[in-house]
């Protein structure tokens, strides 16, 4: 798994892909002709796996999980899932139940759910199930669990024996072939790890040790690592897509320091690192051709023409209007000496005129239109309108009627106007012509004196750079109240609150109260709410002040592009190699380039780019994580677990039972740590420093850490008749001796007998 990088982008799915359906089996009654043949069920937290020991492999092998619920749409009853099927419905997900707990089995409602699909799919019809039962269990399992268990059986099933064993025992004897030799057996389940020695043919549970650690444990752990490491992911990690990262990319390191350090080099992190890629939404893309797009543009063309033509048809139509109704009302002027001044006022009425000051002020607007159409479609400049005149501004007012000083006071108002739009004008107009000799004098520089010029235009462009920087450490050094800026904000503020009266009826305030109870002190900040009105009105006007900067950056960007684009480029280069060198991005993003939020060089991604960058959203990358799940295992310290690794663990356990040479033979297996990659070299090198020198270590994993427990049962239950019928519980013993009774053989637990007034604890 050392090499697992390079480049690769490993996708992961949402969820388990949907189980074939399982087919029963119709050949009880022939395999279990005279109670010969035992039924053997490896019964694991995660997995359960049942068949029978005449048989290499088990029949059955589903997650050990049940869920009841209601689907009102199926059916109105409550329906149950056993297995891999309580994924298939999404209403089934939330009533999801295992009937552990810590790899004990506490739920016997659940248990007997799964035992009855176990015994239905394997093809009993018949009301009790009469072969012989050989089931695993945990590592000193509670009486009160194992008690519970036989009454199921007994009770239940009517079963006529059954025979508890542990599991890693009988992995070993699977891969050993007998319990005769002697060896160390790691075994490392779900929730926890075992370390066992087994001498004298048979396995010594009085002398094991436990590590509360296991895959689930590995689970939680890279679950928390992945969200401390990306706060904002934008979607959940669930538990089995966590558990999925670390069966297939989690390995142990031979020397944690020594491995860790390699992630800190490039080269290292890129041999190293691991790109996952979860479901992500396609974003929406222009999958047009060039000639699509030069259709659709010679489209908008033709469609704003045809807009254009219509436009101009309006206007034309408006110009005809007024020169129509130009033509009337002169027609309307003119007759004023051919008919009666009544007749000729009974006409301005029908027009809306009430005089003929209103109607030649009609006929200029009317006039005014019709030239200006006219000149536009003859191309003759508009004439620069006359400045207007105010007579009566500078007349003295004991020198005017009433009505030409109230015609004064208008013109006064309008002189105003008239002045104040001269001199904005003036303005502009100098202002236009400082900015031209502006350019042109920066034109000439450029054009004589190229380098000087550019070398100034960079270093303007560096000046606002370090403006906004400067304005940003400011603004997070004053939202952090324990910082020196904040605090003297903060004393400023409490100063203006005690020397600031407030208004009111009585007057005085909040300084002049402190003064009367001579209390000179201020305990304004004292509050979170003092910090929250400190937040709001230190709140400047940085805003406008961001947007300017942002503004003439973006001028000077183009101006250096369209001269030195060179110059845009190596800026970008250096902004990403300065994020690509924090320790911080290689560990999350990899070695990918970095995506700058404004580069200074602009240009449009196309689709490729853009589906990329929607995908890196929801990518994920593993280095350290990969080599500090495992790790637990031999240093629980690091999950906040008090207790010793697994190297102590086995030192513990070797001094405890006086036999170094069982050193000689450590066989790891199990669900939990026995998967990882290169555990079997970690213990092979970490027990050697332990152990006097020249002493022989062997390490060995069993051959298939998850289903070799199964195997080993089916495989001793045939090979060793004698000692399987020594180890059968039978009813009898069931009803005599009680449930939680098993007779030991060399994969057992051990059994103490105890009284009411002794009760031992199973050890």
């Amino acid at each position: 798994m050392l090499g697992a990088g390079n480049g690769m982008v490993y996708e992961i799915p949402d969820g388990p892909a949907d189980p074939e359906a399982a087919i029963p089996s119709f050949d009880f009654a022939t395999m279990g002709q005279n109670g010969g043949v035992p039924l053997v069920i490896d019964n694991g937290p995660r997995t359960c796996r049942a068949g029978w020991a005449s048989e290499k492999d088990p029949r059955l092998e589903f997650s050990n999980l049940v869920s009841r619920y209601r689907n009102r749409k199926l059916s109105a009853n409550m329906m149950l899932l056993v297995g891999d099927s309580v994924y298939t419905d999404p209403l089934a997900k939330p009533s999801i139940r295992s009937g552990f707990d810590n790899d004990v089995v506490t739920n016997f409602d659940v248990m007997e759910s799964v035992l009855d699909y176990v015994f239905t799919m394997l093809g009993c019809v018949e009301e009790q199930v009469n072969q012989p039962i050989v089931m695993t269990e945990a590592v000193c399992t509670p009486y009160a669990s194992r008690k519970h268990m036989s009454e199921l059986m007994f009770e239940c099933y009517n079963v006529p024996s059954v025979t508890y064993g542990i599991d890693s025992a009988w992995s070993y004897y699977k891969n050993t072939g007998s319990f005769s030799t002697d060896g160390l057996v790691v075994g490392s389940g779900n929730s926890t790890s075992h370390i066992m020695p087994i001498y004298d043919a048979r396995m010594h549970t009085e002398q094991c040790r436990r590590i509360n650690l296991g895959s689930d444990s590995m689970d939680d752990y890279m679950l928390k690592l992945l969200q401390l490491k990306y706060p904002s992911f934008p979607m959940k990690i669930t538990d089995w897509q966590a558990r999925q990262l670390v069966d297939k990319y989690t390995y142990c390191a031979q020397d944690f320091e020594e491995e860790l350090a390699g992630y800190l080099d490039m080269d290292g992190l890129r041999e190293r690192d691991v790109t996952v890629q979860f479901p992500f939404p396609m974003p929406s893309l222009d999958e047009r051709t060039e000639e699509e797009i030069q259709r659709a543009t010679e489209r908008r063309r033709e469609q704003a023409k045809k807009m254009q033509e219509m436009a101009a048809k309006k206007r034309q139509e408006k110009v005809d209007m007024r020169a129509r109704e130009l033509e009337e009302l002169t027609t309307l002027r003119d007759s004023k000496g051919e008919v009666s001044e009544t007749e000729y006022a009974q006409r301005l009425q029908d027009a809306n005129m009430s005089d003929e000051q209103e109607l030649a002020e009609a006929i200029a607007s009317a006039q005014q239109v019709v030239n200006r159409a006219l000149n536009k479609e003859l191309g003759i400049e508009p004439e620069e309108k006359e400045a207007p005149s105010f007579p009566l501004v500078d007349v003295p007012d004991d020198e005017l009627t009433e009505e030409q000083k109230a015609e004064k006071r208008k013109q006064v108002f309008l002189k105003g106007s008239h002045d104040a739009r001269e001199r904005a004008r003036v303005e502009k107009e100098k202002e236009r012509a400082r900015q031209a000799e502006a350019a042109r004098a920066d034109e000439e520089r450029r054009r004589d004196h190229f380098d000087e010029w550019l070398a100034d235009i960079q270093a303007k462009r560096n000046e606002v750079i370090t403006r906004m920087e400067d304005r940003k450490a400011r603004r997070r050094e004053l939202n952090d109240r324990r910082s020196h800026a904040s605090q003297m904000r903060m004393r400023n503020i409490a100063d203006l609150a005690a020397t600031e009266p407030l208004a009111g009826p009585n007057g005085g305030g909040a300084g002049s109260k402190r003064r009367r109870r001579g209390d000179p002190d201020d305990d304004f900040g004292a509050e979170d709410d003092d910090w929250n009105v400190y937040r709001d009105i230190s709140k400047e006007e940085e805003a406008e002040e961001d947007e300017e900067d942002e503004a003439e950056i973006e001028r000077y960007n183009k101006i250096l592009e369209q001269h030195a684009p060179d110059f845009l480029e190596s800026l970008d280069r250096e902004a990403r190699a300065k994020i690509e060198r924090t320790t911080m991005y290689r560990f999350s993003e990899g070695c990918q380039p970095a995506i700058l939020d404004k580069p200074a060089v602009q240009y449009k991604p196309d689709n490729a780019t853009i589906v990329a960058r929607a995908a890196r959203e929801y990518q994920l990358h593993l280095n350290v994580e990969r080599i500090r799940v495992p790790e637990i295992i031999f240093r629980p310290s690091l999950v906040g677990l008090d207790q010793a690794g697994l190297l102590e663990t086995i030192d513990n356990v070797i001094k405890h039972t006086g036999r170094t040479s069982l050193v000689s033979n450590v066989f790891v297996t199990g669900p939990g740590f026995a998967q990882v990659s290169g555990i079997v070299e970690r213990l092979q090198r970490d027990i050697r420093s332990i152990v006097p020198v020249g002493t022989p270590v062997n390490v060995r994993r069993a051959a298939d850490p998850l289903r070799d427990a199964w195997r080993g049962a089916a495989l001793w239950s045939v090979n060793e008749p004698d000692a399987f019928k020594a180890s059968r519980v039978t009813r009898q013993d069931y009803l005599e001796l009680g449930g939680e009774y098993i007779r030991e053989h060399g994969a057992s637990n051990r059994y103490y007998a105890f009284t009411a007034t002794n009760s031992p604890a199973s050890t």
